[in-house]
């Protein structure tokens, strides 16, 4: 055949080339029996368990996604229709029809960041009613291209599961803001969206190339649109392997200014992981996700048998460890109903937090122990703890999540040991997201009034010398790591696997240009605009050779 190429939308940038694997979720193949309740019960399981083993691996924020739709495969109302239609109808179409309807609500929502959920609804449907029939998704025998209608983030997270022989995904619909393709992006399997019915005119076996960067796909290839996919697949595998080979290197800007890179943890896994990757240390240590399902406030022993093992790989380096951040959607049982979260609520806990206190000093024995505060709103609270503290050399930081302790930093930064930037909650709080459904991007953090905010904390504590981390997932993409050093950041704290392209980012600038850029960004009209300023002052390399090779059999790189 000759080469054909069809046109989407880019989803997950990257190129990759494989096998086609079609497939066709067959609606007559589905049972008339069985108990679409329970289908769904078994979706939320297996939500669950995803959701675990990404938190267990410090894929934070896929975990999240999955929690999301655990929640959404949950709600009452959906059960209850599902319920409804299932004395009328068959247990599959039951399910069908009762996602559809949630989906549609979903869709006419004028937020478009929960409207886009609706595909995130109408998968789990799909996925109960394979539940429903006991059947899964293909899997790849070979290096492979998977053809689909649309996917899920679940789905996309099971392709995680498939030992990279799933390269790149190409989709007849889904969109570029869906969960499913910000998983994509955070595996590193180039997606194109939005293909029309013309995906499914190709045939499994089919030669196809994946454009994440332009949203095309090519079929059976010409030989030499081939060989110029497979030299961009080599280009980028040259140059994860020289990331690789600079992780001895200083994180030094090409004029001189130094920013310390450090990891974000949970685990001694995920601390390893980090110093291989050549952290100088860990700039956040949740200690909060051992207790998520405790019966009861964890005493002095249990903290410290769950901190030791991490801990115990930093002797020498810097330690960053957080108190319980419990609340909101991260409340254990026996906390059930309470309002409070962060630090407020430990205060009105006096002896627990002391309890934990106690425990850190002791783990982080022979480490730069820093203690960092979680959701600090004044400077009276970060007082109350420094007196429950009995070693008076530890470190006491303060996270700022908020607009109003933006505006309180500076008499917070003057009772603080330095401080530390939640852009996660800083977004969701200032543009009044709920915590519980992610935010599309972690590119929010460039709307101009968050970068206002990061700038007024900095400002604030570099003017009675207090060190400042950025420690969102925000500051491992390159453009707004670009602006957050621009602003004057000194530390940026991200999941391990980022830490080679910002170790990159980082030796590529020029500090003086990075600072003109996000002086300029705060007056930008959106954090579209914020990030071309960011992207101008990186090089062509660095703004399309960034990604790693997936894959063995076939190509992909994102």
């Amino acid at each position: 055949m000759n080469e054909r190429e069809l046109r989407g939308l880019a989803a997950s940038s990257g190129v990759a080339i494989g096998r086609a694997l079609v497939w066709h979720d067959d609606e007559s193949a589905t049972p008339r029996t069985g108990d679409p309740l329970v289908a769904l019960d078994a979706v939320a399981a297996d939500l669950a368990r995803g959701a675990e083993r990404f938190r267990t691996a410090g894929l934070d924020d896929e975990a999240d996604i999955l929690e999301t739709n655990k929640l959404m495969v949950e709600d009452p109302a959906l059960r209850l229709e599902v319920g409804r239609l299932a004395a009328e109808l068959d247990p599959a179409e039951a399910l069908r029809q009762a996602t559809a309807l949630h989906a549609e609500a979903l869709a006419k929502l004028p937020d478009p960041m929960l409207a886009a959920r609706a595909t995130d609804v109408r998968q789990l449907g799909v996925r109960a009613v394979r539940a429903l029939a006991g059947t899964a998704m293909p899997g790849a025998t070979e290096a492979s291209i998977l053809i689909a209608r649309d996917l899920g983030p679940a789905d996309v997270a099971d392709l995680r599961l498939e030992e990279g022989l799933v390269l790149g995904i190409a989709l007849a619909e889904g969109a570029a803001t869906s969960h499913a393709a910000i998983m994509a992006r955070a595996f590193g399997v180039p997606m194109a969206v939005g293909l029309g019915e013309d995906v499914f005119s190709i045939r499994d076996g089919d030669t196809v190339i994946v454009d994440g960067d332009d949203g095309s796909v090519v079929v059976d290839p010409s030989t030499s649109r081939l060989l110029s996919a497979e030299s961009a697949v080599q280009r980028r595998r040259l140059l994860r392997e020289e990331r690789v080979a600079a992780r001895g290197l200083p994180a030094v800007t090409r004029d001189g200014r130094i920013v310390s890179l450090l990891c974000n943890a949970s685990t001694a896994a995920e601390v390893t992981a980090g110093l291989e990757a050549g952290a100088e240390g860990v700039g956040l240590l949740r200690t909060e996700l051992a207790f998520l399902e405790a019966s009861a406030w964890p005493t002095e022993d249990e903290h410290f048998v769950a901190l030791a093992p991490a801990l115990a790989r930093l002797r020498g380096l810097l330690a960053t460890v957080r108190t319980l951040d419990f609340g909101a959607d991260k409340t254990p049982p026996f906390l059930a109903g309470i309002t409070d979260r962060g630090l407020t609520l430990m205060l009105s806990h006096p002896v627990e937090l002391e309890q934990q206190l106690r425990a850190i000093v002791r783990a982080a024995e022979g480490t730069q122990l820093r203690v960092l505060l979680p959701l600090v709103e004044s400077a009276e609270q970060v007082r109350a703890v420094r007196a429950l503290v009995s070693d008076p050399d530890v470190s006491l930081g303060a996270m700022i999540e908020t607009p109003s302790a933006a505006a309180r930093a500076a008499e917070i930064a003057a009772e603080s040991d330095f401080i530390s930037i939640g852009t996660n909650d800083l977004v969701q709080y200032t543009l009044g997201l709920d915590r519980e459904r992610p935010v599309a991007s972690a590119t929010t953090a460039a709307e101009p009034v968050i970068l206002g905010l990061i700038g007024q904390v900095v400002k604030a504590a570099h003017a009675v010398g207090r060190s400042v981390e950025v420690c969102g997932e925000a500051a491992g993409e390159a453009e707004v790591a670009t602006l957050l050093i621009g602003l004057g950041v000194d530390e940026l704290s991200v999941a391990p696997a980022r830490l080679d392209e910002l170790r990159d980012t980082v030796r590529r600038l020029s500090f003086t240009d990075a600072a003109d850029a996000a002086r300029q960004a705060l007056g930008a009209s959106s954090a579209r605009a914020a990030l071309a300023l960011a992207g101008g002052l990186l090089s062509a390399e660095m703004r399309h050779e960034t990604g790693q090779v997936v894959g063995g059999l076939g190509r992909a790189v994102t």
